[in-house]
């Protein structure tokens, strides 16, 4: 019986073992699984519904409790999620890109490289209203280029690293804030020339023509809208009255005509220019 005990007891304890052993198996497939799935519904609601990057993150966390960090499972990264969310970031980057340069009258670039972080926060506040100062990949510029009227010559200025500006209606205005920047920083380059980089510009585009940095500068002298509507109102205004002169003169050289006829005056040359002699008429 002893012997009988001992060896049904391994016996038991081992299937049991092996039964736990295959139910945590079965466990971990079902766990696995269930994240798979979610992770393939986020991506297609991503895709379908155009929710953010935060929506799937939840999502991803919700169906794998052990994800230590968004776009890692168990510590091992996930490429496939992190190509899809950067290719949704781009696509958002080319959207917002698109809209300034339909907005825009002038666009430039600006190298920015070794300006910091401070001197760039402090010449967007100096910008006019109708300007501003965004920096994008230049692939993602040459892109949205191609797909806006009047901006597919900008591909010539996406060379470096650039910050581009988005000049509206006042050009000259958008035009004078960045030579005043770049004035600010030569005389601090003179006094710390190690510590202080300089701006340049790339090149940019205007009524669908390319301009290098010369004929940007050169921008500054275009009137301002107001100053245009001030000009076309003061011609429009001249308008009526040029013409009143002109129509003023007509009855005074008929009067000046009729009077001499009246005095039997026929071979005045006033009166050959309102009533055209016979003679003169058949030669």
């Amino acid at each position: 019986k002893l012997k009988s005990r001992a060896s049904n007891g391994p016996s038991e304890g081992g299937l049991a073992t092996h039964t736990h052993i295959a139910m945590a198996s079965t466990e971990r497939c079902a766990v696995g699984a269930s994240t798979l799935l979610g992770v393939i519904c986020a991506l297609l609601v991503l895709n379908f519904s155009g929710n953010n990057q935060g929506a799937l993150q939840s999502t991803v966390g919700k169906f794998s409790p052990n994800t230590r960090s968004f776009g890692t499972v168990s510590g091992r990264s996930t490429p496939w999620i992190s190509n899809a969310l950067s290719r949704q970031r781009k696509e958002e980057t080319v959207a917002v890109l698109k809209e300034n340069l339909e907005q825009s009258s002038l666009v430039f670039g600006m190298r920015y490289a070794g300006i910091s972080v401070k001197q760039m926060e402090e010449l967007r506040k100096k910008l006019p209203e109708d300007s501003k100062i965004r920096i994008g990949m230049n692939t993602l510029m040459k892109r949205a280029g191609e797909e806006v009227d009047g901006y597919a010559n900008i591909k010539d200025a996406c060379q470096g690293d650039n910050a581009w500006w988005f000049v509206g209606e006042n050009v000259a205005s958008g035009v004078k804030a960045y030579l005043e920047f770049e004035e600010e920083l030569k005389k601090a380059h003179k006094a710390d020339p190690e510590n202080t980089a300089l701006p340049s510009i790339s090149g940019g585009c205007m009524d669908g023509e390319f301009l290098d940095a010369e004929a940007i500068k050169k921008l500054k002298n275009l009137p301002t809208r107001t100053e245009l509507i001030a000009k076309i109102a003061g011609s429009v205004k001249a308008v009526p009255t040029k013409l009143a002169r002109s129509l003023k003169q007509v009855p005074q050289k008929m009067a000046v005509g009729v009077s001499k006829l009246s005095e039997g005056d026929d071979t005045s040359a006033k009166i050959g220019d309102v009533f055209p002699k016979p003679e003169a008429a058949e030669a």
